[in-house]
C-alpha cells in the first residue's frame, strides 16, 4: 500500500514537473525578455523567437536588442551547445551579429544611484567565467560595413584568446593568466590607403575601478598624407608616463606628451609636438588637465590650451586655441573655446579671431561662432594673383558634421598684375551647407579694374550653391568702356539670358549658360564704328575652367550675324569668327568720315582666328576680301575693287599677307581724271623691321593714254624704289591742270627714283623724256604781253609760240621738304618762223610742289596728309 503510494506521488510529482518544465521551455520567449530586464541598461529590452532543442544543446533562430526607436543588435541562428572533452566547454555558434552603432548614440543616460559598492575584482571575475567557444561567422556594422568580420573566442590552458578578421580589419587579443592582456595584433584599413597596427602588453589592474600598474601599448600608423609610417608609444608605472610619437626608423620625434594621473587630476604638462606632413613644418606646445575624472563622464571639468607656430616668408605666426576650465557633458557639452592669432605660409598670412561654442553630443558635436568672430587671410595665391584682404565674418554661424547653418558671409579684395584689381562681396544664408553637399544661397557684387582692356567695371547678381549645383541666377556687369589698342568699345554690358549651372560630378561634370553683350558704340583706330551691337552667346563645357562660347555678333542697322565661337581652357582662350558675305554698303559706319566715301555697291566676307593667354597676349590671323566693290568719292567714283587681305596678328606685330600678298585690284577710278586696271601687292610685317621687311609690288595704274608703275618698295628701304613713267600723255595732263599760258601734246616716258625714309631726298635724279614727238604751244596773249614789256624777250617767245620738239630731256629731284628742281633740255623747230632753225632751249624750274598742290582743285587731304607724312619721314632721317 505504501509502496503504490509512493509510486503515485512520485508519479505525479514527475508529471507536474514535466508540465512545468513545458509551460517554462514553451514561455522563454515570454518571461527570458522580463527577467533580463533587470540586467539591461535603461531603455534596452530583449526579444527572441522560440527555442529549438537540438543534439546537446539548444537553436534560437532571432535574438534582438532593441529601445524603442531603433534595434541595437541582431543575433540571427544562435546556437548553444555543451561538448564533453578533457575539459567540460560551452560552445556559442551564430551566423551572423549586426549592430547599429547609431542606435548607442540615440539611448537616453541612465540615472546612476549613488550606492557604495565594491569593486568587482579582475581575477575573480575572469576565474568564474567558464570554459568557452564562441563563434559568430560575420560580424556587420551598419554604420561602417567595410569593417565586417568573424569573431571567435577561444579557452586555452593559460587563458584565453579572442580574434577577429576581416577584409580591412584585424584583431589578436590574448588575456594570459588572468594577469596580462596581450594584444597580439591589431590591423585597421582606413579609407585612402590608411592604416593602423598596434600591439600592446598591460597588466591587468587589481580591479574594474582601477588603473593598470604598468604597461606599454606601441601603435603604427601608415597614412597616406605623411611619408612615413608613424609611431605612437604608450608607457607607464604606477600613475604617470608618457606618450610618444615618432616617425618609424627613427625619423622625426613628431611628440611628447609627459601625463600623470591623480585622484583628482590627469595632466599633460608642457607637452610638445611638431608636425612635417604639410608643405611647411608646424610646431608647438599642449597643456591639458582634466579634474573629476573618476566621477564618469559626464562630470569631467576640462582646462587646454594648445598653441601652432609657424615661420614663413611674411613672419612668424602663433595660434593659440585655450578652453578655459569647464564641464564636460558628452551628451549635452557646452564648451568654450578661443581660438586667436596667425599663420603664416610662404608669403600667405591667416589670422583669427574665433570665440566659439561647442555644443551638443560630443559624439556629434556643433560649433556655434560667437560674436567677434572673424577670418581673414592675405598673399599671393599664384605668381600673378594677390590676395591683397579676405575677410570671413562668422558670428551667428554655426558648424556641424552636417556643415555651416546661419549667415554666411565673405569680402574679397584682389590685385592681378594682368587682369587688374577687384573687390567682391558675397552674402548669404547657410542651410548644412559643405562644399558639394547642403544650400547655400547668396547676392554678390563688387567692381574692378580691367587692365588689359582698361576698363572700370562694376557686378551684381544672386545664386545658389546645392549639393553638387552651383547656379548664378542673375548676372549683371557694366564697364565704363574696353579698350584694346586704338580700338574702343563704349558703356558695354553683360547679363544672364539664363542662369549658369555648374554641376560638380567626378563622372558628368556639366557648365552651361546663356548670355548677352550689347555696347552703345565701338569705334576703329581709323575713325570707323559699329553702332549699337549685341553679342548673344551660349555657354557649354565642364567647369568655369573648361567650357566653349557659341555666340552671334549683331550691329544696327543690319550688320551681322557675325559667327564667334571660342574655347576657355583655364589658361588660353581660343576662338574663331566668321562674317557671312554682306552687301559693301552696310559698313558705311566702318568708315571715316573724312575721308568722303560712300559705298556703293559689292560684297565683302571675312573670318579670323585668335588665342589669347596671359603670357602671350593677343595671337590672331584670318583674311578679308571684297568682291567687285563700288564707292562714291569726293570728286569722282571707284569701280570694279577687288580686295583680298590675309593678316596675322601677334602682340603688336601684323603680318599683312600670310601665304600669299595682299591684292588689291581696281578696274576704274574716277578722280579728276581715269584711272583704270589698278594693281597693288602687299606682303610682310608692320611695324616693319629688319629682319621682317614690308615689301609693296605690282604696283600699276593706267592713265592718261600711258602707265605708271612701281616694281617693287621695301620698308626699311636701302635701295631706291624706281617709279616708272610710260607713254603720258601730255595734252590730258594740261587739259587736268587747266594751265591757260601754254599747252603741250605728245607722250613722254621716265624713271623716278623715290625713297620714303632717306635724310634728304623723295626723288633723287629722276628723269623724264619723250617717247614721241611733242608740241609746244604758247597762249597768244601770253606771248603779246611779254613782246609789249621786254621787245627781245618778245623775240624769243615768238620762237616758243609754237614748238615741235624732238628730243627733250628733264632731271628732276624733290626734296623732303618739297622743293622741286627741273633741269630740261629741249631741242625742236618752229615751223611758223623757220623750219629749218633748230630751236635748243635749256630751262631751269624750282616750286614747292607741297604749295602747288594745294593751290590745284585736287588738292584734298589726302594730299595733304602725304605731304605731311614724307615730310615727317625725312626730318626723321635726318
Amino acid at each position: 500500500m505504501l509502496l503504490r503510494k509512493t509510486v503515485k506521488w512520485t508519479g505525479t510529482i514527475l508529471l507536474g514537473t514535466g508540465l512545468i518544465g513545458t509551460a517554462l521551455w514553451v514561455s522563454i520567449p515570454r518571461w527570458l525578455p522580463v527577467v533580463a530586464h533587470y540586467y539591461l541598461p535603461e531603455g534596452v529590452t530583449l526579444s527572441l523567437s522560440q527555442p529549438k532543442l537540438q543534439r546537446l544543446g539548444v537553436s534560437i533562430e532571432n535574438i534582438e536588442l532593441k529601445t524603442e526607436s531603433c534595434i541595437l543588435a541582431n543575433l540571427d541562428n544562435f546556437v548553444f551547445s555543451y561538448q564533453k572533452e578533457q575539459i567540460d566547454k560551452l560552445q556559442f555558434n551564430s551566423q551572423q551579429l549586426a549592430v547599429d552603432e547609431q542606435c548607442f548614440s540615440m539611448m537616453s543616460a541612465s540615472k546612476q544611484e549613488e550606492t557604495a559598492t565594491v569593486p568587482l575584482e579582475i581575477n575573480s571575475l575572469l576565474t568564474s567565467i567558464p570554459h568557452l567557444s564562441v563563434n559568430i561567422d560575420n560580424v556587420l556594422l551598419k554604420e561602417n560595413v567595410r569593417y565586417q568580420g568573424a569573431l571567435q573566442l577561444k579557452t586555452q590552458n593559460n587563458g584565453r584568446l579572442i580574434t577577429y578578421q576581416g577584409k580591412n580589419a584585424q584583431l589578436g587579443l590574448f588575456i594570459r593568466d588572468n594577469q596580462w592582456l596581450d594584444i597580439k595584433k591589431l590591423k585597421v584599413n582606413l579609407p585612402d590607403d590608411n592604416n593602423i597596427e598596434l600591439a600592446a602588453e598591460i597588466a591587468l589592474p587589481l580591479d574594474v575601478a582601477s588603473l593598470p600598474e604598468k604597461g606599454s601599448i606601441d601603435a603604427t600608423l601608415l597614412t597616406s598624407h605623411y611619408v612615413y609610417p608613424l609611431v605612437f608609444i604608450l608607457e607607464w608605472v604606477g600613475q604617470s608616463g608618457t606618450i610618444s610619437v615618432a616617425e618609424q626608423g627613427g625619423g622625426h620625434a613628431l611628440a611628447l606628451l609627459p601625463w600623470k594621473v591623480t585622484p583628482e587630476n590627469i595632466v599633460i604638462e608642457q607637452g610638445r609636438w611638431e608636425w612635417f606632413g604639410l608643405d611647411q613644418p608646424l610646431r608647438g606646445g599642449v597643456n591639458i588637465n582634466i579634474a573629476q575624472w573618476q566621477k564618469g563622464l559626464t562630470d569631467l571639468r576640462l582646462t587646454a590650451r594648445l598653441n601652432v607656430m609657424t615661420e614663413g616668408k611674411a613672419g612668424k605666426g602663433n595660434l593659440v586655441i585655450s578652453i578655459p576650465e569647464t564641464a564636460v557633458n558628452w551628451l549635452d557639452a557646452q564648451i568654450p573655446i578661443q581660438i586667436t592669432g596667425v599663420v603664416n605660409k610662404e608669403l600667405m598670412q591667416a589670422s583669427a579671431q574665433l570665440p566659439v561654442k561647442v555644443t551638443g553630443m560630443l559624439t556629434d558635436p556643433t560649433v556655434e561662432f560667437q560674436s567677434g568672430s572673424l577670418f581673414r587671410f592675405k598673399g599671393p595665391v599664384t605668381e600673378t594673383l594677390t590676395i591683397t584682404d579676405a575677410r570671413l565674418p562668422l558670428a551667428g554661424t554655426t558648424l556641424s558634421t552636417k556643415g555651416f547653418n546661419g549667415r554666411l558671409n565673405a569680402i574679397v579684395v584682389a590685385q592681378d598684375s594682368i587682369w587688374g584689381d577687384y573687390r567682391i562681396h558675397f552674402q548669404g544664408k547657410a542651410i548644412d551647407f559643405l562644399p558639394d553637399n547642403g544650400t547655400w544661397q547668396w547676392r554678390y557684387w563688387g567692381e574692378g579694374n580691367l587692365l588689359p582692356l582698361k576698363a572700370r567695371w562694376d557686378i551684381a547678381g544672386t545664386g545658389y550653391w546645392a549639393d553638387k549645383l552651383v547656379s548664378f541666377e542673375k548676372l549683371n556687369t557694366g564697364f565704363d568702356v574696353l579698350k584694346y589698342q586704338h580700338t574702343t568699345m563704349t558703356a558695354p554690358r553683360l547679363s544672364l539670358l539664363s542662369p549658369f549651372r555648374w554641376i560638380r560630378d567626378d563622372k558628368n561634370p556639366t557648365f552651361n549658360g546663356k548670355l548677352k553683350l550689347t555696347s552703345q558704340r565701338i569705334d576703329f583706330p581709323a575713325g570707323g564704328f559699329l553702332d549699337k551691337t549685341d553679342f548673344i552667346a551660349i555657354v557649354s563645357g565642364d567647369s568655369p575652367f573648361n567650357f566653349n562660347v557659341k555666340g552671334e555678333l549683331s550691329a544696327k542697322p543690319n550688320i551681322g550675324p557675325i559667327a564667334i565661337n571660342t574655347r576657355w581652357d583655364g589658361a588660353r582662350l581660343r576662338g574663331q569668327m566668321r562674317w557671312p558675305s554682306q552687301p559693301i554698303n552696310v559698313f558705311q559706319s566702318l568708315l571715316p568720315e573724312d575721308l568722303g566715301i560712300t559705298l556703293d555697291k559689292g560684297e565683302l566676307y571675312t573670318q579670323a582666328d585668335f588665342s589669347i593667354a596671359p603670357e602671350q597676349g593677343l595671337v590672331a590671323g584670318g583674311h578679308l576680301v571684297v568682291k567687285q566693290g563700288g564707292m562714291w568719292l569726293k570728286d569722282g567714283i571707284l569701280e570694279g575693287l577687288d580686295f583680298i587681305l590675309p593678316w596675322r596678328l601677334n602682340g603688336d606685330e601684323w603680318q599683312l599677307g600670310v601665304k600669299q600678298p595682299v591684292q588689291l585690284r581696281i578696274k576704274r577710278v574716277n578722280n579728276l581724271f581715269d584711272m583704270t586696271d589698278i594693281t597693288a601687292d602687299l606682303q610682310g610685317f608692320y611695324p616693319a623691321t629688319e629682319n621682317k621687311p614690308l615689301v609693296l609690288s605690282n604696283v600699276n595704274v593706267a592713265m592718261l593714254d600711258g602707265t605708271i608703275s612701281l616694281a617693287k618698295l621695301t620698308i626699311p628701304q636701302h635701295d631706291a624704289a624706281i617709279i616708272s613713267i610710260d607713254n603720258i600723255q601730255l595734252s590730258h595732263l594740261f587739259t587736268l591742270l587747266k594751265v591757260t599760258q601754254f599747252a603741250a601734246s605728245g607722250k613722254v616716258s621716265g624713271e623716278f627714283p623715290f625713297f620714303i625714309n632717306n635724310n634728304q631726298w623723295i626723288i633723287k635724279d629722276g628723269w623724264l623724256a619723250n617717247s614721241s614727238y611733242l608740241t609746244l604751244r604758247l597762249d597768244k596773249d601770253f606771248v603779246d604781253s611779254i613782246d609789249d614789256n621786254n621787245m627781245s624777250a618778245g623775240v624769243a617767245m615768238a620762237w616758243l609760240r609754237y614748238l615741235e620738239i624732238s628730243r627733250s630731256w628733264t632731271r628732276v629731284n624733290l626734296s623732303n621738304l618739297g622743293e622741286l628742281v627741273l633741269e630740261a633740255e629741249i631741242h625742236g623747230t618752229n615751223p611758223l618762223e623757220d623750219k629749218r632753225r633748230q630751236v635748243n632751249l635749256n630751262y631751269r624750274h624750282e616750286e614747292n610742289v607741297f604749295q602747288l598742290w594745294r593751290s590745284l582743285r585736287f588738292g584734298s587731304q589726302l594730299e595733304e596728309w602725304l605731304e605731311k607724312s614724307l615730310s615727317d619721314l625725312g626730318s626723321e632721317s635726318e
